[in-house]
């Protein structure tokens, strides 16, 4: 009796989470806030430093480096933003804004706003339904560009950055401590 409530309960979950990532990766509608000033120079969930004149939010769910829709439902107005953070944690609340965003869709003074939001990303994905591998090999995140690339192109980036001007990019340059 206690392996079949068990493995009941393991069918449960794993249907609850895969329909739980379904519907987070699709238009979702609810209410969205804007993170305050204190959050200014912080880090972020994904390891980069929070800006509030950046373009970014925080989704509960969504990856990391997911540029989505953000649709304020009272006046129209809508912004394009990207998943740098995790958020918010507070009921019915599907999107933390940063301050630039919040005021491109004018609800800085209401604070808390209804939007839709909608994932934009036009990366292409694999069987697998990630966009880190691809059916050509394993892809690196660029933290520079914020994309994912080949071990190839990563590689010339970071030559073609540390390499001086006017030598050989065969060879490899040091450069004393600082």
């Amino acid at each position: 009796m206690t392996l079949r409530k068990f493995l009941l309960g393991l069918i449960a979950l794993i249907f609850s989470t895969t329909y739980a990532e379904a519907q987070s990766h699709s238009k979702s509608v609810g209410n969205a806030t804007y993170y305050g000033n204190k959050f200014h120079g912080r880090r972020t969930s994904d390891g980069s430093t929070y800006h509030r004149d950046s373009l970014t939010c925080a989704h509960r769910t969504l990856p990391f480096g997911t540029m989505i829709r953000v649709r304020n439902m009272a006046n129209g107005r809508e912004v394009v933003v990207k998943v740098t953070d995790r958020g918010p944690f507070a009921r019915g609340r599907i999107v933390d804004l940063s301050y630039a965003a919040a005021k491109k869709i004018d609800m800085i003074q209401a604070g808390v706003t209804r939007v839709e939001v909608v994932p934009v990303n036009n990366k292409k994905r694999t069987d697998n339904g990630s966009t880190g591998v691809s059916a050509k090999g394993p892809k690196i995140f660029d933290y520079n560009t914020g994309d994912f690339c080949s071990l190839t192109t990563w590689m010339q980036r970071r030559t073609a950055e540390s390499t001086p001007a006017g030598t050989d990019s065969r060879y490899t340059y040091l450069t004393p401590l600082r």
